[in-house]
């Protein structure tokens, strides 16, 4: 079983997910990247693009970000996205 730190991915009106993942991937603004649990930490702005969470299961949430900042520290992950829109889960 894959080891798995708790993301929180917020917007300024809400909360949209809150819970433990194994990976998540970011549009960062210097091209994309993934973060696994006890990742350094790390702040970064975020593009454009398609964010993607992987629980530890491996079912796939992903979003669509139009922009915002992403922290990683003491085995969590944090987004915050000026606007996020739903574009689908795997199984």
């Amino acid at each position: 079983m894959a080891t798995t730190f708790q993301l929180s991915i917020l917007t300024p009106d809400r909360t949209v997910f809150e819970g433990e993942v194994e990976y998540v991937q970011v549009p960062g603004s210097q091209g994309y990247m993934g973060v696994l649990a006890h990742h350094a930490a790390l702040v970064t702005v975020l593009a454009p693009g398609t964010l993607t969470a992987r629980a530890a299961g491996g079912a796939e949430e992903r979003w669509r970000v139009s922009g915002g900042f992403f922290e990683v520290g003491n085995n969590r992950a944090t987004v915050l996205a000026d606007s996020l829109g739903k574009t689908g889960a795997t199984p």
